[in-house]
């Protein structure tokens, strides 16, 4: 029977294969497969996802001969950062086409490192990948129903390109046809294939067993799950990457559930330690109140909104980030994103704008949490702002939306204060508070080594030391514009261009002087 689809489900089929993506990422996070490229390209697992789903999205819309307002708006609202700054109303830029074309032209490593895992962990998570990826193409596409074909003929190409990835006996070539994507679309199977992807995780084999009930996405129903050796496509994914995660004992890291991983990542950061008390605190009571509703006890009311206070540059957005997603494994929210903003993202400059872009925000936030960087710039400073606004709207939405939505405001303490009372509805709502107090010199210059050490570098005790003095000597002034970690970054950047510059006379410098920090490289 023809299963017809409203744009509305279309989006939540694509944002629910979305954040599979984002599952599968995480877990290559977590698990060390993603550190290697990070050091050499500079960036998150999750702002490269966003680029590639985008890049992808880009060149399906192009193929196909339509890249419109309606292809544009979902290329630009699916991911969580809108990396080209995509806007729907405007003609697709010319730099946009050019570094998608160069993207899509490159080996896709987030399907290399998935592969990588699957032959060393013996699991199936590249095939899953794929299939999360491409129900994200057929919910775009299908808004037009006409291009059911020249999305076949899309998805084949794309196979193509990259099916020297795969491992060797996927057969995912012989099943992504014209019939494969027209059951999909025609069946309930698009809209529940979000759910069985997340539910599959490991457990590959079981997975396929579910994929052969009839109506089911198809997948590749082989696949190796246990190589005697590594294939050329493995070597070849192991030549690109350049990765190889240590092994770890049993009962470690890889074999906890998502929680602990999150918890795990939690008290790896440097210092925060009242912080990381108050999150464990705030994980107990959640856990304790969902025993008391199982038994049929009385419960409280709760408000999971928070206010972190504290100086730039101590943790509070990655905090943030964690927090959403133990929320999620807690049950609380749906989604576990992040979506960050401050008052350039919610007030506008015209009477009746306002309250759209806060409506904008916090639609794109639902099943997540909305992070509010130094909130206290909502407050009012002239009489024709339009920050009250902003506020009162906020504040309506938290209340229509408390079931799905966790509301997260940050700044300086005392500023933060006064923005409480700016509104009555804030008190009531915001009544977790989390301080992030400065780091130590220790723990400074623990973030610093931790930089370096991520980043393929050698800092020697001399370099060490000297960075010590520089952050011991600074005044009361200097050290409140340093910026904590965010000051030791910037730092370490300037650290990196100095030795460059010091080694770039060099003819032919070896591994160790392109990986060493001396002394020489440390200036103020």
């Amino acid at each position: 029977m023809f299963q017809s689809y409203t744009n509305k489900q279309l989006d939540n089929i694509a944002h629910d294969n979305y954040e599979v993506l984002r599952k599968y990422c995480q877990t290559l996070e977590v698990e060390g497969y993603w550190d290697g490229v990070k050091a050499v390209l500079k960036q998150s697992i999750y702002a490269f996802l966003d680029v590639y789903v985008q890049t992808v999205l880009v060149k399906l819309a192009l193929y196909c001969h339509k890249l419109d307002r309606d292809e544009k708006r979902f290329i630009s609202e699916l991911p969580d950062i809108n990396m080209f700054d995509i806007d729907p109303n405007e003609p697709m830029e010319q730099r946009v086409l050019d570094e998608t074309d160069k993207i899509f032209s490159s080996p896709p490593i987030l399907l290399q490192l998935c592969g990588l895992r699957d032959l060393k962990m013996k699991t199936g998570m590249q095939s899953l990948f794929f299939d999360a990826l491409l129900n994200i193409q057929l919910a775009m596409a299908f808004a037009d129903t006409n291009k059911t074909n020249l999305v076949a003929a899309f998805i084949r190409d794309y196979y193509t390109s990259v099916e020297a990835f795969f491992g060797t006996e996927s057969n995912y070539g012989a099943v992504v046809n014209e019939r494969y994507i027209f059951k999909k679309l025609c069946s309930e199977a698009l809209a529940d294939s979000a759910a069985n992807l997340k539910k599959a995780g490991d457990s590959f084999e079981k997975y396929c067993e579910i994929s052969a009930i009839e109506g089911t996405p198809i997948i590749p129903s082989k696949v190796n799950l246990k190589p005697e050796a590594p294939s050329r496509e493995a070597v070849a994914i192991k030549k690109i990457v350049n990765t190889e995660p240590e092994e770890q004992p049993v009962n470690s890291l890889r074999d906890a559930s998502d929680l602990d991983r999150l918890l795990k990542e939690l008290d790896d950061l440097v210092g925060l330690d009242a912080v990381k008390a108050e999150v464990r605190s705030l994980i107990n009571l959640i856990k304790v109140r969902a025993l008391r509703k199982k038994h049929g006890l009385p419960l409280m009311d709760m408000s999971y909104h928070m206010v972190f206070t504290g100086n730039p540059g101590t943790g509070k957005t990655t905090v943030a980030r964690l927090i959403a997603g133990i929320y999620r494994e807690l049950g609380i929210l749906s989604k576990g994103t992040l979506v960050e903003t401050d008052r350039s993202g919610l007030v506008a400059g015209y009477v009746g704008q306002t309250a759209i872009k806060v409506r904008d925000v916090v639609n794109k936030a639902l099943g997540g949490v909305l992070f509010i960087d130094e909130a206290y710039a909502l407050v009012n400073q002239f009489s024709n702002d339009f920050g009250d606004e902003a506020l009162e709207t906020l504040v309506k939405l938290m209340e229509d939306h408390r079931d799905d939505l966790v509301v997260i405001v940050a700044g300086y303490t005392d500023e933060m204060q006064t923005f409480l009372k700016a509104n009555t509805g804030l008190t009531s709502r915001f009544n977790k508070f989390i301080t992030f107090n400065d780091y130590s010199n220790e723990e400074l210059i623990e973030i610093l080594r931790s930089m370096a050490v991520n980043a393929g570098f050698k800092i020697d005790d001399a370099a060490i030391s000297k960075c010590y003095g520089i952050i011991e000597n600074m005044n009361e002034t200097e050290r409140a514009d340093f910026g904590n970690a965010r000051g030791i970054r910037n730092l370490f950047e300037r650290i990196v261009i100095n030795q460059a510059n010091r080694i770039s006379d060099l003819s032919d410098p070896t591994v160790e002087e392109l990986t060493k920090i001396t002394a020489d490289d440390v200036r103020k």
